[in-house]
C-alpha cells in the first residue's frame, strides 16, 4: 500500500504540472470557454464544472480593507439515527451554536438545542416507509441554517440596527447541499424554498453567510480547465466523465495562494444551483489560503461557499474574509466552528444517559424497555473495548 501511495503521489504531481501549465496558458475567460462549459453540462447533466464569474481562471485577490472586529456566528448539528434494535424507535437532532464578538472582553455566547422525534409523522413518510438517514440529515441541516438566521437577526437587533458591525455566519461544510437523485420534485421545491427563505433572512440582517469546507476534495475548476484545450466537438459525455485530472482536487491547483489570499469566484454547474439562481440566491465559491506562513508547503486551502449577492459586496466580503482568517490563527480551522461542533456532538455517554432516561420513563408508563438480542450481544461484547 505504501508503494502504491508513493507511485500515486508521483503520478498526481505530473498531472498537476499539466493542469498548472494549462491554467497559465488558457487563464483568460472567453465566450468560447463559457460555451464549452454549457456544452459539457448538456452532454452530461451530472457533470460538475465551474462557471467562472471573473475575467480569468487564475485570478487572485487579497483583502483591500483594514481588518476590523466582526461578530462570528457558527452552528453545527449532530444526530442519533433510529435504531430498530433499540428499546424504542426515535431519532434525535442536536444543534450547537456560538456567537463570538471579536475585539472585546465579552465571553462567547453558546447554546444547544436537542430535539427528540418519536411520533409516526416523524418516523415514517407519506407512503409509510421509515425515514432514511438522508431525510434526517436534511432536517439537521435545516436547523443549522435556521439557528444561524435566528442568531444573526437577534445580533443585529442587539446592535440597534447599526450596520457598521460586520456579522459573519458559518456552517461546517458546503452551503450547496448534495441532494439524492431519488428525491421527488415536490420535495426539492420545499427544500429550495426553506433554504432560500433562511438566506433571505440573513440578507436582510446584512450578514455574510459562509459555507466553510476544510480540505475540499471537489475538482470543479480542474474540470473547466480541462475544457480549455478541447474542441467543441470533443466535448462528449464520455470525455467529460473520464477526464484526465480525475485524481486531483482543486486545492492542489491553488496551493500557491499567499496567506489570506483568495481566488476568483466560480459557480457550480448543477440543476439545484440553477433553482437557487432563479430564487435570487445562487451559490458561488472561492478558494482561500488560511495558513499563517507563506509557501505551498504550508498552504491550508479551504473552499468558501456563499450566496452570489454576498460576493458582489466586495468591501463587506473582504472584512468577512479577514475576520474568518483571524479566527483560524490558532489551529488553522475556525475556532467558532470547532466550538459549535463540540456543543453539538452527541457522544456515547450522552446517548447512554438519554437511553437510561427513556427506559425509566417507559417503566413509569408500564412498558418494558427491551433491546433486541442482537443489540444486547453487541453491548456485551463491545463493552470490553471501552474498559
Amino acid at each position: 500500500m505504501g508503494a502504491a501511495l508513493a507511485q500515486r503521489r508521483q503520478d498526481d504531481a505530473a498531472l498537476l504540472a499539466q493542469a498548472r501549465s494549462m491554467l497559465l496558458a488558457h487563464g483568460q475567460v472567453t465566450d468560447e470557454l463559457r460555451r464549452k462549459v454549457a456544452t459539457a453540462h448538456e452532454a452530461d447533466i451530472s457533470w460538475r464544472g465551474a462557471d467562472p464569474l471573473g475575467a480569468r481562471l487564475d485570478e487572485r485577490h487579497a483583502p483591500a480593507v483594514e481588518p476590523r472586529p466582526a461578530t462570528l456566528i457558527a452552528a453545527d448539528g449532530s444526530q442519533i439515527y433510529p435504531d430498530r434494535h433499540g428499546i424504542a424507535l426515535y431519532y434525535l437532532l442536536n444543534t450547537g451554536s456560538i456567537v463570538l464578538r471579536q475585539g472585546g472582553s465579552q465571553a462567547p455566547a453558546v447554546s444547544t438545542n436537542p430535539e427528540v422525534f418519536y411520533e409516526d409523522a416523524d418516523l415514517y413518510d407519506e407512503t409509510g416507509r421509515p425515514r432514511d438517514p438522508e431525510y434526517i440529515n436534511s432536517q439537521r441541516d435545516r436547523r443549522e441554517l435556521e439557528a444561524l438566521a435566528d442568531l444573526a437577526e437577534a445580533e443585529r437587533i442587539a446592535l440597534g440596527g447599526d450596520l457598521a458591525r460586520p456579522i459573519v455566519v458559518l456552517t461546517d461544510g458546503p452551503l450547496l447541499r448534495w441532494t439524492p437523485q431519488r428525491i421527488t420534485d415536490r420535495e426539492v421545491v420545499r427544500e429550495v424554498h426553506h433554504f432560500t427563505a433562511q438566506l433571505e433572512r440573513l440578507r436582510r440582517s446584512q450578514a455574510v453567510p459562509f459555507g466553510y469546507v476544510d480540505r475540499p476534495s471537489s475538482a470543479n475548476v480542474l474540470r473547466t480547465v480541462e475544457l480549455t484545450t478541447l474542441a467543441a466537438e470533443e466535448i462528449t459525455r464520455e470525455t467529460v466523465r473520464h477526464g484526465r485530472f480525475r485524481p486531483l482536487a482543486d486545492r492542489a491547483l491553488f496551493d500557491d495562494l499567499a496567506p489570506n489570499q483568495r481566488t476568483g469566484f466560480f459557480a457550480s454547474t448543477s440543476d439545484l444551483n440553477d433553482r437557487y439562481r432563479r430564487a435570487g440566491h445562487r451559490i458561488v465559491f472561492f478558494y482561500l489560503n488560511v495558513a499563517q506562513r507563506p509557501g505551498p508547503e504550508n498552504a491550508l486551502i479551504v473552499r468558501i461557499e456563499l450566496p452570489e449577492w454576498a460576493a458582489h459586496e466586495s468591501a463587506g466580503l473582504d472584512v468577512a474574509q479577514a475576520a474568518v482568517y483571524a479566527d483560524c490563527a490558532l489551529s488553522g480551522f475556525p475556532y467558532v466552528l470547532a466550538r459549535a461542533h463540540e456543543l453539538a456532538v452527541v457522544g456515547y455517554v450522552e446517548r447512554h444517559s438519554l437511553e437510561a432516561m427513556l427506559g425509566q420513563a417507559m417503566l413509569r408508563c408500564g412498558l418494558q424497555p427491551v433491546a433486541s438480542t442482537k443489540a444486547e450481544a453487541k453491548r456485551l461484547t463491545g463493552s470490553r473495548s471501552r474498559r
